[in-house]
């Protein structure tokens, strides 16, 4: 499916996504920005040319902001008797790490309405899980977030974090897009104006996706909404976006993904015909083989959904834009 909403007819969901776009974080040189230490960049044209489309961002390079040239010797994280140390090739005995802290958590305290961040693998600043640690004798020893990625973490725990590199695997791909989405609807339709009723209606909207990513978390959050009193509701809801972003950290498995089209397919299949039953059912059981992509079982009860007028509320059925192409390679 085309990427370019230009050559597409949008549906009601995507006008929706694409008229409210939400604020993603990214690392400066991933859009062309000449800020690498070699006074490079490292422009993904997936973020500026497709992404860019569907979300605003926010850019943003640390090592510059704490006053670091461009070009510049290369830095990386060191840890010295069990301490963390920022050194550049240069200048092995001056430590950037508090400026880097200083530049990082002053950056971060200005920041409203992030739905999710994007940053450069492997860097000493921006890597998630990627950042090299080196030993005094200057050999690698294991990786770690950058510094600018663990203030980002202890700032935003709930938010949707991605390395450029992920988002060529189409599953984290999907899976991040998917999570950023449902973290903007918390944030802008739940979070903004907090009753019962908006709770209640996100989870009736999210509770077969997150069911997909975690069933035992999505029944617990179910029942603790059921009992959900004015008293409790920003405790509440504190736990339960809280939980919820923590069960679908990983993409769904092929196996639960099949699981979840039956589920929705079940919300209809009394009102169809025999032969539009098999069809579904044929079709989901070549996606769990493997055979098909997503998008294919999907599409077909979509527009059953539609024929027959089911519950169009349902996230599971209109996650993200379908534009993106996002089932096409899951």
């Amino acid at each position: 499916m085309n990427a370019n909403t230009g050559s597409h007819q949008l549906t009601h969901q995507e006008r929706h996504h694409v008229a409210d776009k939400p604020l993603l974080g990214i690392s400066d040189c991933l859009l062309g920005s000449e800020v690498r230490f070699n006074g490079g960049h490292k422009r993904s044209r997936y973020c500026t040319d497709v992404l860019g489309g569907y979300f605003e961002f926010q850019a943003f390079c640390p090592e510059v902001a704490s006053g670091m040239s461009t070009p510049r010797p290369a830095i990386r994280m060191v840890n010295r008797d069990d301490q963390l140390e920022v050194i550049a090739s240069d200048q092995p005995s001056k430590n950037y790490l508090p400026d880097l802290l200083e530049a990082s958590h002053a950056y971060l305290s200005r920041l409203q309405g992030l739905s999710g961040y994007i940053l450069m693998q492997k860097s000493p600043s921006c890597g998630y899980g990627s950042s090299k640690i080196y030993n005094a004798k200057g050999m690698p020893e294991y990786s770690e977030n950058g510094v600018f990625a663990q203030a980002l973490v202890e700032h935003f725990p709930h938010l949707p974090l991605i390395e450029a590199g992920q988002l060529n695997d189409p599953g984290l791909r999907e899976n991040f897009i998917f999570r950023v989405y449902a973290f903007h609807e918390w944030q802008t339709q739940v979070a903004g104006q907090l009753t019962t009723s908006a709770i209640q209606t996100f989870h009736h909207r999210y509770k077969l996706l997150l069911a997909a990513h975690n069933e035992k978390t999505a029944k617990a959050l179910g029942k603790r909404l059921a009992k959900l009193t004015q008293a409790s509701l920003e405790e509440v809801a504190d736990h339960y976006i809280s939980e919820f972003m923590k069960a679908t950290v990983k993409p769904v498995e092929r196996l639960q993904q099949a699981n979840l089209l039956q589920k929705i397919h079940r919300f209809i299949k009394d009102a169809m015909t025999a032969d539009e039953r098999s069809e579904i059912n044929l079709q989901i059981q070549r996606y769990r083989q493997g055979v098909i992509p997503l998008i294919v079982p999907m599409t077909m009860i979509r527009h059953f959904f539609t024929k027959y007028k089911g519950d169009s509320t349902m996230t599971a059925l209109h996650a993200y834009p379908d534009a993106l192409g996002l089932q096409n390679s899951i």
